[in-house]
């Protein structure tokens, strides 16, 4: 036989060996902007010292792809266009759905409202403001503007969506006007200039928007616990290299994540997330 032969045989032999041994690859990290107007460059600001500790203790390379919207996620996430992804609990639950393969490796862990425990649970509010007196309770919302974030948002649809129904509400005929606004800031923005009377968002943009805005906005009715992001991997990922992430992320330095919605990493069962199959397919 050739020598070509023999070295093509070598090489292949070799790059086998590494891929079962777990020796440096490189993978792709998903990542959906969560506030108005981030662009990659914001986004890998925010991520890149996560990469970072991750590629010092596996060896291997991480990769930031910022998906422009929770679908692309959706569809990055089940196809495996991205290894591993940050994700919101609807995208990820109907990302399963399309690939039930695809793996849970750990939740975030955010502060609570009063900010003294860690929570592995945020809350979604209707909001107006506080010189709205006249908005005080859902029925107050009849023949009114109303903002919502996306369809495929938690709480910026879905959870609010379920209350509404529990009200025997059909927001496409209930309020005046509804618009889906893109994005959390973009409805706590259009509830200050006055061009939608309420809106739907989550504790975290809430915060923002006080901090942005001033202590101005007042809440009308919150949801249930809705189960944070998770960090999630593709099916195509050895489970030894997902167990040796979740360890990782479970023991990450919060100043790590310092910008970032999340404040450390919790293991939960893919069953953690029932509660919001529930909300989105019943």
């Amino acid at each position: 036989m050739s020598s070509y032969f023999f070295k093509t045989f070598f090489v292949c032999a070799l790059l086998t060996l590494f891929a079962i041994n777990g020796f440096a690859a490189s993978y792709k990290f998903g990542v959906t902007p969560w506030q108005k107007g981030q662009t990659n460059d914001d986004i890998n600001r925010f991520y890149r010292p996560m990469m970072d500790y991750l590629s010092k203790k596996t060896g291997d390379e991480f990769i930031i792809v910022s998906t422009k919207d929770y679908q692309q996620m959706i569809e990055y996430l089940a196809a495996g266009k991205v290894d591993f992804a940050s994700i919101s609990p609807v995208p990820y639950v109907l990302a399963k759905k399309k690939n039930p393969a695809i793996q849970l490796i750990v939740t975030e862990l955010s502060w609570d409202k009063r900010e003294e425990n860690l929570t592995d649970s945020y809350l979604g509010f209707i909001v107006t403001l506080k010189s709205n007196t006249e908005l005080n309770t859902l029925s107050d919302l009849k023949n009114k503007r109303f903002g919502f974030v996306k369809k495929e948002s938690s709480s910026g649809f879905k959870y609010p969506n379920a209350l509404l129904i529990e009200h025997g509400i059909n927001y496409i005929d209930y309020f005046k006007k509804h618009y889906f606004l893109g994005s959390h800031p973009r409805v706590t923005d259009a509830i200050v200039q006055g061009s939608i009377d309420a809106g739907a968002t989550w504790d975290f943009n809430l915060k923002q928007a006080i901090a942005k805005h001033g202590d101005i906005f007042k809440i009308i009715t919150t949801t249930p616990p809705i189960p944070n992001l998770c960090i999630a991997a593709h099916s195509a990922i050895p489970r030894k290299k997902a167990h040796k992430i979740q360890s990782l992320l479970t023991q990450i330095d919060p100043v790590i994540l310092q910008g970032l919605p999340a404040s450390g990493y919790t293991v939960k069962p893919d069953s953690f997330y029932d509660i919001v199959r529930k909300v989105i397919f019943e």
